[in-house]
């Protein structure tokens, strides 16, 4: 359905995610699912994604991260676009890595989600449609979050957006995670969780905190039952989410999603920048940033 007026490719942003509330709930759905209860909000740390038209579909990433083609989120959120709107997902597409995988962060969500509006400009469809929200939804639990971006709260298998909030933009952020390739996977995470089920924190709390903008009440709410889960597979995980826990300047700290990443909501810009020095000094990875109210965007 590419036509001759649209451009020649289109370059998007794809942010990362941190969960303030992830409450993972016993026992699986049809699909393989548990329920899930996610506070989520993107962060000003990004991927880029490329897409162009071409002779076929392909998928590369820089660095080389081993993103096989037909398990990879954009691959399949490409093959999955022509399914539903009836065209040939004939598209070179381009991830340029920054987020870090098995992190937490939701990197492959967002970099599918680029793909799926790039997809929607070159074919003059609809993002917001009812149809291109349950292609976001086959691709993975996370990725219909970010086809809006705003902090939410979602429901289901943490796919189904119940509430937003417009309470937390610029809120400084920083990122520690282990340094290198020290990662943990999302099913093996999900598979410990079935043999320990570490009960869910106080959802409501963190919602009315949300809802009222009391960021005291949030800091004091926030929770994610998979953290102790990720501490326990990766000793070098619960070393610097525990190290985080401790930082002066710190209002919270959680493991992200099923980790290896943890974060921290600061007093200011300067504590995050600082905090991240000082990751980086002892040999983990430190970055600092801030909440943002958007989630791929086109630059």
């Amino acid at each position: 359905m590419t036509d001759d007026t649209s451009p020649s490719q289109l370059r998007y942003v794809a942010p990362a995610k941190i969960n303030l509330y992830l409450g993972v709930h016993e026992g699986r759905d049809a699909r393989g699912y548990h329920g899930v209860d996610s506070v989520m909000a993107a962060i000003d740390f990004c991927d880029t994604v490329t897409v162009a038209p071409a002779p076929k579909l392909s998928v590369s990433c820089l660095p080389d991260v081993g993103c096989v083609d037909s398990s990879n989120t954009c691959w399949r959120a490409a093959v999955a676009m022509g399914k539903s709107f009836d065209f040939e997902p004939s598209y070179a597409i381009c991830v340029h890595k920054h987020i870090p995988p098995q992190a937490g962060l939701g990197g492959s969500s967002s970099d599918a989600v680029a793909t799926i509006l790039a997809l929607c400009e070159f074919n003059h469809l609809d993002p917001t449609a009812e149809k291109v929200v349950e292609v976001a939804r086959s691709i993975g639990a996370d990725v219909p979050f970010f086809l809006r971006g705003i902090p939410c709260y979602l429901d289901g298998s943490g796919d189904t957006l119940r509430e937003e909030f417009n309470t937390l933009q610029g809120m400084p952020v920083v990122l520690v995670r282990p340094s290198g390739s020290v990662g943990v996977s999302t099913p093996e995470a999900y598979a410990a969780f079935d043999a320990s089920c570490v009960p869910t924190g106080n959802l409501q709390a963190v919602l009315e905190a949300l809802r009222s903008g009391n960021c005291d009440e949030l800091y004091a709410g926030m929770d994610n039952n998979l953290g102790p889960i990720a501490c326990h597979l990766s000793s070098e995980v619960a070393s610097s989410a525990q190290w985080l826990k401790e930082q002066q300047g710190v209002r919270a700290s959680l493991v992200t999603g099923s980790g290896s990443s943890s974060f921290a909501l600061c007093e200011s810009s300067e504590v995050a920048r600082r905090i991240a020095r000082d990751a980086q000094a002892l040999g983990m990875d430190g970055l600092a940033t801030r909440i943002i109210n958007h989630g791929p965007q086109r630059i």
